[in-house]
């Protein structure tokens, strides 16, 4: 039996044993009939991830908008950096989240936005994040009510804490680089895992790593293919619930989708590499391979 057999059905036995939960992505993913049916909930915030004249002509009742550039920080060496305690503070209170706030995310970029954005409240240890399947494109195709009403949130006070071990250093990838439990996902594309498509001093990827592009995670109308074809996908390249699985690519923002699919089927140990190939590309320090 060959070991990429091994590993789809290694997915498949954990699977079935992690439960309900796991098998339906824990509500991780809602859909927009879900949605619409609990906009008045009284512990639901809603974040509109479009672009801010899109968000004007028209988004979600109650949704308050969010950029992609207030939820990362830019790093003056190149790429972005996950917020401080104290800066995501600042942002989740404007948002008017707490603790215990069910948060919505959507945008139009078949969830890489709000992936951005998922992958930074989940290392923070909130519980209840949720993207919207199918963006507010999604939500269009169901004819459901829009607005153009500038959402009013009251503004909460609220310091998420930082699960470390959700976030990889580049010394820490660098010392896991021959562990057979430790899996390396790259989610760029082809060319660039390559080295054909350079966008730092150095192309290539890093060692060990598998590539799977985060779009193929996508159905062609940008909702997300099955828990099954998703399951498979990955484990065809060895990325299994049994290992700590890292993800990365240029900024961490497409593999934040990545990260995001695999929290969706119940990978229990998931790490992302913030400063990814911005960082990585770019010190002489680190191996490549191409």
């Amino acid at each position: 039996m060959t070991r990429v057999r091994i590993a789809a059905l290694a997915t498949v036995l954990w699977l079935a044993l992690a439960g309900p939960a796991a098998a339906q992505g824990g509500g991780l993913l809602v859909d927009a009939g879900w949605l619409h049916a609990h906009l008045n909930d009284a512990d639901l915030r809603v974040v509109d991830m479009t672009d801010a004249k899109d968000y004007r002509r028209g988004h979600v009742p109650g949704a308050v908008p969010l950029s992609l550039e207030a939820a990362r920080v830019k790093v003056a060496a190149g790429g972005y950096r996950l917020p401080t305690a104290d800066e995501l503070a600042r942002l989740v209170g404007d948002l008017g989240i707490g603790p215990d706030t069910h948060v919505v995310i959507y945008d139009d970029s078949g969830g890489l936005d709000a992936a951005r954005f998922f992958f930074t409240l989940d290392v923070f240890g909130h519980r209840a994040v949720s993207i919207l399947d199918g963006g507010i494109a999604a939500w269009r195709r169901q004819k459901l009510p829009l607005t153009i009403e500038t959402a009013r949130v009251a503004r909460s006070a609220y310091r998420p804490v930082l699960l470390a071990d959700r976030v990889a250093s580049a010394e820490w990838v660098r010392e896991h680089l021959t562990d057979a439990t430790v899996a390396l996902l790259d989610a760029r594309t082809a060319a660039e895992y390559a080295g054909k498509d350079v966008r730092a001093r150095r192309g290539g990827h890093i060692p060990g790593s598998v590539n799977v592009e985060w779009q193929q995670n996508l159905r062609p109308d940008g909702t997300f293919k099955s828990r099954e074809e998703l399951s498979a996908l990955y484990a065809a390249q060895a990325v299994t619930p049994d290992k700590t699985v890292v993800t990365y690519c240029q900024t961490h923002h497409r593999a934040a989708h990545s990260y995001f699919v695999l929290r969706l089927l119940g990978y229990p140990r998931l790490v992302g590499y913030d400063r990814s190939w911005s960082e990585w590309g770019n010190r002489d320090d680190l191996p490549i391979a191409r």
